[in-house]
C-alpha cells in the first residue's frame, strides 16, 4: 500500500512537473546593431515559430516578445497537435486606429479549415451588420470595417463553435455600415517596411498563447532605417532555449550626423504684400543632402510647420520670396536648415509690412485707409458693394475721444476691451477684443442693413449688423473664384489671412487651417485667429483660441432670447470650411474681435 501511495505521489509529482515546464513564459527581447557594432532602431521585427507555423511582428518602440504557454500537459504531441485546451484556432486582433473616425482595420488569424462568420453589434446589442460569411485559407486576414455613427461596437468572427470579440470606438462620420475583405496578411518576410508597418496592419501586440516549446525552430527577421533607407537583416535561425535578448545584425553602417547651423539674412525689398530675405547655411552637420529655406509667421519662433520657402540643397548662401504677406502686420522670420539629425533655425528677425495709402486693387475706391482716434491705420477692402476694414479694429477710445477700459474681468453692463490672450505685444497684427457693451456705446443694437450703430468705429464708419454680415457672405458664396471646392459654404480659406493659422489635423484643403495657407485670402478680407475671452463654464472666463478661431460681434441682439443678453456674432475656426454663424446669440460680457464697415 505505501509501495502504491509512493508511486502515485511520484507520478503526480511528475505531471505537475511537466504541467508547469509547459505553462512557462519566454520572453524575447530583441536590438539591432549595424555592421561597426552600433545599436540602430528596430522599426519591425518578424518572429517566425517554423515548427509550429506561426507568426508575430514586433514594431517599434515595443520589440519585446511575451510568449505565454498555456496548452497543459495534453499539448506534448507532435507540433502541439494533441489537444490544445487554451490556443485558439481562431483570433481577431484589435482594430486599428482604435478609436477611429468612418474607418478601421483589423485582422483575423484563422489556423482551421471552415466557414467564418464576421457580424457587428452596437453597444444596446443591436446589430448594425449582419453576419458576413467568408472562406479564407489558413493564417492571417484583414478586413475594413466603416460605421457611420458615433459609439461602441463588438465585431465577433465565429467559426467552428469557436468565436473571438474585440470592442471598437467609433467617433462616427464612416459612409454606411459595412465590412469589406481587403486580402491576406499572413506573411511579411521579403515585404517592405512600408508594407507591413502601415497603420492597417499594425497590431503592437507584444504577448502571443501560441503554442511553443523549448526546442522549436525559430527564425527573426528584422526591419530598420539606416541613413534614410530602409534596410532587412539576415534571416537568423536559432533554436529556442528560453528568455533571451537577441542581438538582429545588419550588414550596413550607419551614418551620424549633426545639426547644421544656419544664420537669417536681413530682409529687404519690402512691398505692399512680398519681401525678400534668405540665408547661409555654415554647416550642413555632415550631411550634404541638408535642404534649406526661411519660415515666417505672425507670431514669435516661426518653425517649418509655419508657412515656409525651400531653396535647394547644401551649404552657403540663398534668397528666398516672401509671398502673400498682409500690410500692417509684424512679420517673424528664421532661416531653416534641415538635414538627417533634425531641423536647426536662425536667429530670428522682424519686420513691419507698412500700410499703402493709396490701396491696392481690392482697396475700397474712395476710402483704400482709415485712421482711427488713436492714430492707427487700417487698410480697407472693397467686397462686393461693401467696403469693410482689412484688420481688426484697435482702438481704446471712442470717436469723441472717450476712453474705455481695459478689463480685468468681464462684464455685461461696463464697457471693456482686451488683449488677446491678454498680451499687449498681440494687439498690432489681432487687434483687440470687446465686450459687446463696448461695441454699441449704450444703444439698443440694430437687425437693420445698414445698422446706423456707429459704436466703436471711426466717424464715417458703423458697428455691421447681422443682415450685414449675410450681405457679405452671400456674396463672397455667389463668386465662384471665391468658394473651395465648388460647395458655396466653402469660403472660409478665401477670407482667412495667408498667417496666424494652426495647421488642422483633417487634411481637408477648404479650412482655414489647411495645409497650404499662401493661397488663402482671395477676397482680401484676411481674419486673423485673434481667439476670445469667454466662459468655460468650468474655469470661468478665460482667453483662449488665438491661433485657431476669432469670433466678430454683430450690432443685432437675440432677441428669441431677451432674458439671456445675447447679440449675434461670426466666426472662422482652423477645422471649418465655412464662415459660420450660430443659431444662438454669444453672452455680451464676452470679449470679441471687430470689424467695421463703412457708411
Amino acid at each position: 500500500m505505501k509501495k502504491t501511495i509512493l508511486i502515485l505521489i511520484a507520478g503526480i509529482s511528475i505531471l505537475c512537473g511537466l504541467t508547469s515546464i509547459q505553462a512557462q513564459n519566454v520572453t524575447l527581447t530583441f536590438t539591432g546593431q549595424d555592421a561597426a557594432d552600433q545599436y540602430v532602431q528596430l522599426d519591425m521585427v518578424i518572429v517566425t515559430n517554423v515548427t509550429r507555423g506561426w507568426q508575430e511582428l514586433l514594431f517599434w518602440d515595443d520589440t519585446v516578445l511575451v510568449m505565454e504557454n498555456q496548452v497543459g500537459i495534453h499539448e506534448m504531441g507532435a507540433n502541439g497537435a494533441n489537444g490544445a485546451n487554451n490556443y485558439s484556432p481562431l483570433r481577431l486582433g484589435q482594430n486599428n486606429p482604435n478609436p477611429f473616425v468612418g474607418t478601421t482595420d483589423v485582422n483575423l488569424t484563422v489556423a482551421d479549415a471552415g466557414t467564418v462568420t464576421l457580424d457587428i453589434v452596437d453597444g444596446n446589442g443591436k446589430t448594425v451588420v449582419g453576419a458576413n460569411d467568408y472562406s479564407p485559407l489558413q493564417g492571417t486576414h484583414q478586413f475594413r470595417v466603416t460605421l457611420s455613427t458615433a459609439g461602441t461596437y463588438v465585431i465577433t468572427a465565429r467559426q467552428n463553435g469557436q468565436s473571438s470579440s474585440v470592442k471598437m470606438v467609433c467617433n462616427g462620420e464612416g459612409n454606411g455600415n459595412r465590412i469589406e475583405y481587403l486580402g491576406s496578411v499572413e506573411t511579411c518576410h521579403g515585404a517592405s517596411l512600408q508594407m507591413c508597418h502601415g497603420e492597417s496592419l499594425r497590431q503592437m501586440e507584444s504577448t502571443t498563447n501560441r503554442p511553443f516549446q523549448i526546442g522549436d525552430q525559430m527564425e527573426y527577421v528584422g526591419y530598420s532605417i539606416i541613413n534614410g533607407e530602409e534596410f532587412e537583416s539576415p534571416v537568423m535561425t536559432q533554436t529556442l532555449e528560453g528568455s533571451q535578448t537577441i542581438i538582429i545584425p545588419f550588414n550596413e553602417t550607419q551614418l551620424h550626423y549633426n545639426l547644421p547651423v544656419v544664420i537669417t539674412d536681413t530682409v529687404s525689398d519690402i512691398t505692399d504684400f512680398t519681401a525678400t530675405c534668405g540665408g547661409t547655411v555654415t554647416d550642413d552637420g555632415g550631411d550634404s543632402t541638408v535642404t534649406r529655406g526661411v519660415c515666417w509667421s505672425t507670431s514669435p519662433n516661426p518653425i517649418i510647420d509655419n508657412i515656409h520657402t525651400l531653396d535647394g540643397h547644401g551649404m552657403g548662401s540663398f534668397t528666398s520670396s516672401l509671398t502673400g504677406l498682409q500690410s500692417g502686420l509684424t512679420i517673424y522670420v528664421r532661416a531653416y536648415a534641415t538635414n538627417h539629425e533634425g531641423t536647426a533655425y536662425g536667429n530670428e528677425v522682424t519686420f513691419t509690412i507698412p500700410i499703402n495709402p493709396n490701396g491696392d486693387s481690392k482697396s475700397c475706391p474712395n476710402a483704400p485707409t482709415l485712421t482711427d482716434v488713436d492714430g492707427n491705420i487700417y487698410n480697407t477692402v472693397q467686397i462686393g458693394e461693401q467696403c469693410w476694414m482689412r484688420e481688426n479694429l484697435r482702438t481704446t477710445r471712442y470717436a469723441d475721444g472717450t476712453p474705455l477700459e481695459h478689463g480685468n474681468d468681464a462684464s455685461f453692463e461696463t464697457a471693456y476691451w482686451y488683449y488677446p490672450m491678454d498680451d499687449a505685444a498681440n494687439k498690432p497684427n489681432y487687434g483687440l477684443l470687446y465686450n459687446w457693451p463696448a461695441v454699441v456705446r449704450g444703444e439698443t443694437g440694430s437687425a437693420a442693413n445698414p445698422s446706423g450703430v456707429q459704436g466703436i468705429c471711426p466717424d464715417g464708419w458703423h458697428v455691421p449688423s447681422d443682415a450685414e454680415w449675410t450681405q457679405l457672405t452671400d456674396y463672397v458664396s455667389s463668386q465662384s473664384e471665391y468658394v473651395c471646392g465648388g460647395n458655396y459654404i466653402n469660403i472660409a480659406k478665401a477670407m482667412v489671412s495667408t498667417m496666424g493659422w494652426d495647421l488642422s489635423s483633417l487634411g481637408n484643403p477648404c479650412l482655414a487651417g489647411n495645409d497650404s495657407p499662401a493661397t488663402n485670402n482671395a477676397t482680401g478680407f484676411g481674419a486673423l485667429p485673434a481667439g476670445d475671452y469667454y466662459d468655460n463654464n468650468i474655469d470661468g472666463f478665460i482667453f483662449l483660441g488665438r491661433g485657431f478661431n476669432t469670433f466678430y460681434w454683430t450690432a443685432t441682439v437675440d432677441e428669441n432670447y431677451p432674458y439671456l443678453n445675447l447679440a449675434f456674432n461670426r466666426g472662422f475656426h482652423t477645422n471649418y470650411d465655412s464662415f459660420f454663424a450660430l443659431s444662438m446669440g454669444t453672452d455680451m460680457n464676452w470679449g470679441e474681435s471687430v470689424r467695421c464697415v463703412h457708411n
